[in-house]
């Protein structure tokens, strides 16, 4: 049997011999590293925003032209079961 080791055996968390750690010591550290994670973001460009927001308009259009046909055949099929006298 082979043993599976953690790459980085300081990092706790990943077995329940050895938990996470989740006592913060130095808050002053805790927001300089959140904001040092802050600045590794990247955020869309305006184009990408636009061309997302335009997919979902168009889909969301799309969707709703084809419920409203289902709707319809379904009424126009239900209606038409409905007429039919025994």
């Amino acid at each position: 049997m082979v043993e599976r080791r953690s790459p980085k055996p300081e990092v706790g968390g990943s077995i329940p011999s050895a938990p996470a750690k989740t006592i913060m010591k130095n808050p002053l550290r805790f927001l300089q590293e959140v904001k040092q994670e802050a600045f590794k973001i990247t955020w869309p460009t305006k184009k990408d925003t636009v061309t997302g927001a335009l997919m979902v308009f168009v889909l969301a259009s799309l969707a709703a032209v084809f419920f409203l046909l289902l709707d319809q055949i379904l009424k126009f099929f239900l209606d038409l079961i409905l007429t039919i006298n025994f």
